[in-house]
């Protein structure tokens, strides 16, 4: 799939909204090398999987809750998990190439989270977070749950979400710009999965 650099921002209110008299957010930095972003994209004759780098980030925490976070990924670092050798490498490099995110041109992606509501606990997700999504320099609306998990100095956001990749300019081979019977079994569908583990410290 596809990578991006996720920017949230995380509120139950309007983001990193201060009322008069209450504390400053505390920056928490998103430890990288703990924290973990993944992909999977599907086609007709089956799917591949991956991951991604991030490159830095922080998420902010004002009086025990989380009012904001921003987190940076490295397009460049697409990385294939499911292939190996030359089939690895090709995907990779086609990938990051202008028929998908043109890496080159579009280095990273963000993601901003708008709103963070409660949920009643359904599979381990406790918040239900809606925001936008900046790939290839298109944006796009998305909702999805996540569980936050806070401790005295850490704090956790995983989740799970599914794009478009049709809202991107992402074409190659997509029923959204080309016929689907003319594409047949090359076919690769439009939506894709991003899992995420942020973690600080």
């Amino acid at each position: 799939m596809y990578t991006l650099i996720l920017s949230a921002a995380l509120a139950m209110t309007p983001l990193l909204d201060t009322t008069e008299g209450g504390t400053e957010p505390a920056k928490q930095t998103v430890n990288t090398k703990q924290s973990t972003i993944t992909w999977i994209g599907n086609k007709v004759t089956g799917s591949h999987n991956g991951d991604i780098q991030i490159s830095n980030g922080y998420i902010n925490v004002q009086e025990g809750m989380v009012t904001g976070a921003s987190v940076i990924i490295d397009m460049t670092s697409i990385n294939t998990t499911d292939l190996e050798g030359g089939s690895k490498e090709s995907l990779d490099g086609h990938l990051k190439s202008d028929d998908f995110f043109g890496v080159e041109q579009f280095p990273t992606a963000q993601f901003e989270l708008i709103s963070l509501n409660p949920l009643r606990a359904a599979n381990g997700m406790n918040y239900s977070a809606m925001g936008t999504v900046t790939i290839k320099g298109r944006t796009a609306e998305v909702a999805f749950p996540v569980k936050v998990e806070m401790g005295k100095s850490e704090t956790t956001i995983s989740g799970e979400m599914i794009l478009d990749r049709s809202n991107f300019d992402v074409r190659f081979r997509s029923k959204s710009f080309f016929d689907p019977a003319e594409l047949g079994d090359k076919l690769i569908y439009d939506e894709f999965t991003i899992g995420f583990t942020l973690k600080t410290s």
